[in-house]
């Protein structure tokens, strides 16, 4: 990451060529869109099935936004199938933003990197450690904290959750046994693709945002597969029960 060393922290000052405000004008005028605005809150997960016993023929399919994405109600938008990693978190962070949205709610599996956490444990993250190149177009930090504790402690308590320290990464078939004791030395307990892009960008543009993790497969040691995945699923759309009623 030379350049941005190079640069130190003036990089975070300049706009940019392609600003997001042009590119969502440039879609307004092809008609790429069928709403005129979005609800102040998304709730994003990976997988569309986390939503589906929402979802039904009155739930609006939102047009112009790559993914599967439902106006739930006037206050709930709900995210799926962007991809993977904080550099599609990101991407679908900017547009939404652009379009309306306030606040996030991002709701991921996760590898557990602490033994004493369980498989379908979920916890609200309260720092992150970033390896992923994308979040260091918005924050020079390695470990990015939460950047709004009203928005992150109405969430928790919400939920019933407890706080972790958790690290992204870019390349899961990368994660070496001394790159993952690395991370154990820095209390990380759970590592995912999307929280570090996720509070970069809510860092860098001060807009409240909580990351939620559910431990899924096992990487302290050996690598060991989810036992039942239909409990993530399930869990993830407990949460977002709980979240919706927040």
């Amino acid at each position: 990451m030379s350049f941005f060393n190079q640069l130190k922290s003036s990089f975070y000052e300049d706009n940019s060529i392609l600003s997001i405000n042009e590119l969502v004008n440039w879609k307004k005028t092809r008609n790429a869109y069928n709403f005129e605005t979005l609800p102040e809150v998304a709730i994003i997960t990976i997988n569309k099935k986390s939503f589906s016993k929402y979802l039904n023929l009155f739930k609006k399919k939102i047009k112009g936004i790559h993914g599967e994405h439902y106006i739930y109600n006037s206050k709930f938008l709900f995210c799926s199938e962007f991809g993977m990693g904080s550099s599609a978190i990101i991407t679908l962070l900017e547009e939404l933003k652009e379009l309306g949205v306030q606040r996030f709610v991002f709701i991921g599996v996760a590898g557990i990197l602490d033994s004493s956490i369980k498989e379908n444990d979920a916890y609200c993250i309260s720092s992150v450690f970033s390896s992923t190149g994308s979040s260091y177009f918005y924050t020079e930090d390695q470990k990015i904290n939460n950047f709004d504790l009203d928005w992150f402690n109405q969430i928790m308590e919400n939920c019933s959750l407890k706080s972790k320290i958790s690290w992204s990464t870019d390349c899961p078939f990368r994660e070496t046994k001394p790159l993952i004791d690395y991370y154990k030395l820095q209390n990380c307990s759970l590592v995912d693709m999307e929280t570090a892009g996720l509070y970069a960008f809510s860092t860098f543009y001060k807009v409240p945002a909580v990351s939620i993790l559910i431990g899924a497969d096992n990487i302290s040691k050996k690598w060991k597969a989810p036992n039942n995945y239909k409990l993530l699923l399930k869990k993830q759309q407990s949460l977002i029960s709980k979240v919706i009623k927040s």
